[in-house]
This record gives structure tokens, sequence and C-alpha cells, in this order.
């Protein structure tokens, strides 16, 4: 969890800037969204247009070639009803009456035939009359007419056809047109053989094509659709809606397709007779040499999809309007954000000056503070040391309260340090259980001499209230941050409270969601000018500060936070213009109570010859070392860097203790160690570290960790751990 302390810098826009920035430009990728959006609704309405235009056009040859079987059998059936009047006459004649073809004439030019033909005939709409022609030509019978007049028709093609073609199948002529009533006749013929075999003459059926053109005419049908009747040549025989090609000779695609052998079909094409683009189907009758079209014409085809295709722009030109309407608006409001982002990305840059002459002025303050600090246990030192010095000088052996006076300034400069590295994080936490109301009782007392007469400091502890573990030097240090912030609060006096109590259940879900665990409650409480909103978000951020220049550092607060942090916690902070402040430690209950102290045994020394190995980059340290380690009864070797000490250990075989310094400079301690154990496997190590940070081979509370600076009990005591693992 990032924790607002920890932060470097103010929050940045991540639309805009740092690592969530997928874009560098918002506006341009606004349009470019805004423009792929308008193309996939263009794009969309294009595949719609097409699917639906495909669908209309499928459906509509679907339904021309089912129109055009009926009508091609309704065709079928006519025509069939004429060949079987032909072959009734053909019967009623007799073939075996006409042994040859001379015998064709005198057979059927008589009066019973006449009768016969118009018998035949009588009352079917479609026949208008029926002729018998001999071999030669020469009309021999008419159903209308009597007597026969003398025509000769050798010149047509239906009696060119029987005569040349020994087959009795139907045969289509062309049409003629009546030149008086200019209306179209069909000529259907069948050719007549005598019993030798020999061409006899033809039988020919007259249809008026105004049968089929009514046929077609009653079918109703839509506008735009055509049905027409062909000749296998090509020749136009009836059409719906009625032409004046009737009668010609026209080229067709259906034509190609039936030379070709296929019987049904359908395709688009110019039509031969209008020149409109239409969707054609063809299908040959079955026995006749002709065959039918039905068409529609594609306007007419496609009207619905043109229909269909206003609707679609319309959406879709909606659609892109609304879409460039969103875009536009995105874009300019997204335009106002890169300017305000820009404004911000100033203001941060001049912010971080500021911050950057914060820090300095902090960290010179810190350094001041420090270095007094450290000065005024040094003077504890050095003057304990110069009186001992002088009563040593006259002979005086009553030195013990000196001595303890310059240890006690020792082992503060240490705390010191460990306080410090404990801020960076680089101090290992010794947390031990702690009771807070003898805690708090014992700050008071301290606070109260220092505080002066003008601040009341009052201590409320609760009843109840559990241990806590935590590190006692990190909790001293953030309830003294904590007082001080709020006797400083209070310029002209007042009261400072310092409070501790059990968190209840409510607090501590709404504030920690650690649902029933049980939380300690350490407060401090000022009554002073209280602080902004605005300013409370921002307390617990390194370097800021609401102190004038020179008087804070802005540190105090975020070591309260790490504090908290640290221990399993959290710091809350609550705040009311004129009446106060109350700044809040949260800090997890303990079972454990805090142990006793138990005084240090006698200064092990060593019971036989051990050969220790000292390594340290400072020589004074060496010298110490070596001194308290002679003192203790070990035999003591000193390398000044890792080089120096691999080479003894190459060189001298007894070694079983390596005390190395972890900060060695090149090769550190850590690196040392893996280097002298594969050296010499099974070597004990101990690692002397004034950081405290001791890497991934040590931990905390390890007999392989000699915390700098250390007594000579210190050292007798880690060494025997580790020699005794």
């Amino acid at each position: 969890m990032e924790w607002p302390f920890l932060r470097a810098g103010p929050v940045s826009m991540p639309l805009f800037k740092g690592r969530g920035t997928r874009f560098p430009r918002p506006t341009l990728f606004a349009k470019v969204c805004g423009g792929v959006a308008a193309a996939s609704i263009m794009a969309i309405a294009v595949l719609l247009v097409l699917g639906f235009r495909s669908h209309e056009t499928v459906s509509a040859q679907r339904q021309i070639a089912a129109l055009d079987v009926v009508l091609a059998e309704a065709s079928s059936r006519a025509l069939s009803n004429v060949a079987i009047v032909l072959d009734r006459i053909v019967e009623d004649v007799g073939t075996d009456q006409i042994m040859t073809a001379d015998d064709f004439r005198p057979r059927l030019s008589g009066f019973d035939i006449h009768e016969c033909l118009k018998m035949r005939v009588a009352g079917i709409a479609r026949f208008t009359t029926v002729l018998a022609i001999d071999a030669k030509g020469d009309l021999v019978s008419h159903s209308r007419r009597w007597p026969t007049p003398q025509i000769n028709v050798a010149d047509r093609d239906y009696f060119q056809h029987a005569r040349d073609n020994p087959g009795t199948e139907p045969f289509i002529g062309r049409p003629i047109q009546n030149k008086v009533t200019g209306r179209w006749v069909l000529q259907v013929s069948r050719r007549f053989a005598a019993r030798d075999g020999s061409f006899a003459g033809v039988i020919v059926g007259s249809v008026d094509l105004d049968y089929f053109q009514s046929l077609y005419e009653n079918m109703k049908l839509p506008e735009g659709y055509s049905v027409a009747l062909w000749r296998r040549d090509g020749t136009l025989l009836a059409r719906s809606p009625l032409t004046s090609d009737v009668g010609r000779q026209l080229d067709t695609e259906a034509l190609r397709l039936l030379s070709a052998g296929q019987v049904s079909g359908s395709y688009k094409a110019r039509s031969a007779i209008d020149g409109q683009p239409r969707f054609i189907a063809f299908n040959a009758v079955a026995d006749f040499p002709v065959f039918v079209t039905t068409s529609v014409n594609e306007n007419a085809a496609l009207a619905d999809w043109r229909g269909v295709v206003l609707l679609i722009v319309a959406a879709a030109a909606m659609g892109i309007l609304a879409t460039l309407a969103v875009t536009l608006a995105a874009v300019r409001r997204l335009a106002l954000y890169e300017e305000l982002a820009a404004a911000l990305k100033a203001r941060d840059a001049s912010e971080a000056q500021v911050r950057q002459l914060q820090k300095m002025d902090a960290l010179g303050q810190l350094t001041g503070g420090i270095a007094h600090d450290f000065n005024n246990m040094l003077s504890i030192v050095r003057g304990n040391l110069d009186l001992l010095r002088r009563r040593l000088d006259h002979g005086r052996k009553d030195v013990g309260t000196y001595l303890d006076a310059a240890d006690d300034g020792v082992v503060r400069a240490a705390d010191l340090t460990r306080r410090l590295l404990a801020f960076s994080r680089r101090e290992p936490v010794r947390a031990q259980s702690v009771d807070p109301n003898v805690f708090v009782e014992g700050l008071a007392e301290l606070f109260r001499r220092t505080f002066g007469q003008n601040v009341i400091l009052v201590a409320e502890l609760g009843e109840d209230v559990p241990f806590v573990k935590v590190d006692p030097g990190q909790f001293e240090n953030a309830v003294l941050n904590l007082a001080l912030n709020a006797r400083d609060a209070m310029p002209a006096g007042g009261r400072v409270t310092i409070r501790t109590r059990r968190a209840n259940a409510v607090e501590a879900a709404a504030t920690l969601s650690h649902g029933d665990a049980s939380f300690v409650v350490v407060e401090v409480e000022d009554v002073g000018s209280g602080i902004e909103p605005d300013v409370l978000e921002r307390i617990f951020e390194p370097f800021f500060t609401t102190k004038p220049v020179g008087k804070g550092t802005g540190l105090g607060l975020p070591q309260v936070f790490a504090f908290a942090e640290s221990a399993g916690g959290r710091v809350s902070a609550r705040s009311q213009i004129g009446s106060g402040t109350i700044i809040s430690i949260y800090l997890p209950a303990s079972a454990e109570r805090p142990s006793a102290t138990v005084p240090e045994g006698p200064v092990p020394h060593a019971t036989r010859r051990q050969r220790v190995l000292v390594v340290d980059d400072e020589e004074a340290v060496r010298q110490i070392s070596g001194e308290m380690l002679g003192q203790l009864g070990y035999e003591v070797l000193t390398a000044s860097g890792a080089e120096e000490a691999l080479g003894v250990l190459a060189r001298a075989d007894d070694v079983e203790l390596v005390i190395t310094d972890l900060g060695l400079q090149g090769m550190d301690g850590i690196r040392l160690a893996d280097a002298a154990r594969k050296l010499k496997p099974g070597l004990r190590i101990l690692f002397a570290t004034s950081s405290g940070h001791v890497g991934p081979a040590a931990n905390d509370g390890s007999p392989a960790v000699l915390a700098k600076p250390y007594s000579s009990g210190d050292l007798a005591r880690k060494v025997k751990q580790a020699l005794a693992a």
C-alpha cells in the first residue's frame, strides 16, 4: 500500500502523464476513436445495404424461376392440345388408305374431309383453321373454306421441315401476321407419311397467338414483370406486356444456354426488347421447340431494397452525426484538459522547485539538529574522559562515575543513530511488549519538566488498556513528536492531553477494517487554533510543514506515520478550526506481557585457544576489537578488506570465526562470507553492522549479527554464541 507521505511529489493525472499514459495526445486519440466509430458505422451500413441487396436479388430470381416453371407448363399444355387435335385428324383420315404420296390428294380433297376438319376445330378458341397440304405443297383441304382454294405453301418453313425430316413430332413455324386483321398466327404442323414411308403431306393447325397473350396477361403479373414465348431460333412468338418485336428474331442469353444443353436457368442481363437490366428465368417447353422466359425489371425487383437503403442511410447518417458531435465535444473537453495539464505541469515544476528548496532547508535543519545532538553526546563523552584523565594523573581511582557518564553518552549516541536508521527504514524494528499506561506516564513526567509554565500537560490513562508490541525507541519518538507539535500549536500556552484507551469495535472496523481485532489508541490533543481541511490532508507528507520557515523540517509526522504502519496500525488526525487538533495512533493489542529486565551475567571468556579473524576497513575498529578479544583470551588476526581476509584464511588453517563488517568497500561482508565458506566449509561468521541492514545472509535477532557500537561484554557474548552455533 502506498501512503501519502511516501509519494515523491504530487499525484499526477494518469490520462496525461506518468506510467498510466496510453496515448501521447488525448485529443488526437479522441479524434481517432471518433473517426474509427464513424467509419465503423459507415462500414456496417454498407454491409447491410449490400447484404439486403443480395437477399432481394436472390429472392427475385427464385420468384421468377418458380413463376416461369408454371408458365412453361401452361404453354406446354396449350400446344399439346393442338398436337392432339392434329393426331386425331391423322387418325380420321386413316394412314392405311394412303399407300403412296399420290393417294394423299384423292383421299383428303373431298367434302367429307373438309367437314371433318371443321368439326375438329369447332369450339376450340385457340384454333383459327386446319389445313391439309400434299407433298407438292398444294393446299388440299381447308377447315373454313369450301371449295378449297388453290394455294401453294412449298416455301413455308413448316412444309420444308416436314418434307426434310422423317419424324412426326410437332413443329412450330414462324408466326404469320394477318394482313387484314394484323393478328399473329402460329403454325403448328405434323408430317403425314404414306404406308410406304414416303412423304405424303402435312397437317397444319393455325393457332391465334392472342391466346398466349391472354394466357400470360391473366396471370396478373406485378408491374415490371414480363413473360415471353420464343422459338428455339430466337423468334419472339408472344409477350406480355405486348411489344412490336413479335415475329422478330432476337439474340438472347437464353438461346446460348439452351444451345449448350441447359433446359432451365436464370441470369441477369439487359433485355433485348426494352434494353432495361432484368433478372431473367427461362424454361424449355417439353416436346416442343419453344421456351418461355419470365423476367423482372431490376428497378422493380429492388424497390423494397431502395426503401430499406434510405432507412439505413438515414440511420447511419444520424449515427455518424451523433458520433462526430460526441467526438467534437470530447475533443473540446480534452483540449481543455490538455491546457489544464500543461498548467498543472508548470505549477508542479514551480512547486518542485519550492519543495526542493524546502527539502534543502529541512535537511539543513535536520543536519544541524543531528549535529547538535551528537555534539552534546560527544561533549559528555569527551568531558568525562578529560575528567577521568586528570583524576588518573593525580593518582585518584574514584573514576567510576565518569566512566558511567561517558558510557551513557555513547549509548545515547547509538540510540540516536538507531532512530535515524529506523526513520530511513534501514534499522530492524526491535519490537517488545510495552504497557502503554506506564510508558506514557513516564514520558509525561519528562515532558512536564521541559514544556514550561504556560503549557499544562495532562495524562489521561484508560482502564484495562491492553499491552502493545512496539519498538520502545520508535514509540517514544512518535509520542515526543506529537507532544512537541501540540505544544507548538499553542504559542500563548494551553493544555496538551496524552490519552490512552481501548479502541471500540466500531472504531476499529470503520477506521482499520480489521474486523474483530483489538486496538489500543494513544492520542495527543491540543487546544490550539486547529488545521484547515485542505492542509490536514497533507500533514503526513514528507517535508510538508505548517510551521514558519526555519522552525520545522516536515519530518516529524511522517515519522509517526511510518512507526504506526510498521507496528501494524495506522495514524489518523481530526481537527476543528478554533478548537484544536487530535492525532491518534492505533496499535494492535498484544497478549504478551512486558518482560522483566534480566541482569547481564559475567562476561564469557575463551575456554581454549581459539583463533578469530577480525575484518574491518576502519583501523581503529580493528585495533579496539582485537584488544577486546585478546583480553577475553582469543588469538586475533586482522584484515583491512575482503581480499586480505581471504589471503589470511588461505594461510591460516585454524581460524574458527570471522568477524566482518557488512559495509566493506569493494567486496562487502556478505560476499566475503560466501567466499570464505567455499574456502573453509563450516567456518563460522559473525556480521558487525552499524547500518542495521543485514541483507539476505543474516536476519535480525540472529546470533550471527553484532550491532555497532558494542561493548566488550556485547562482543564476548556474540562471539561465544557464534562459536557455539
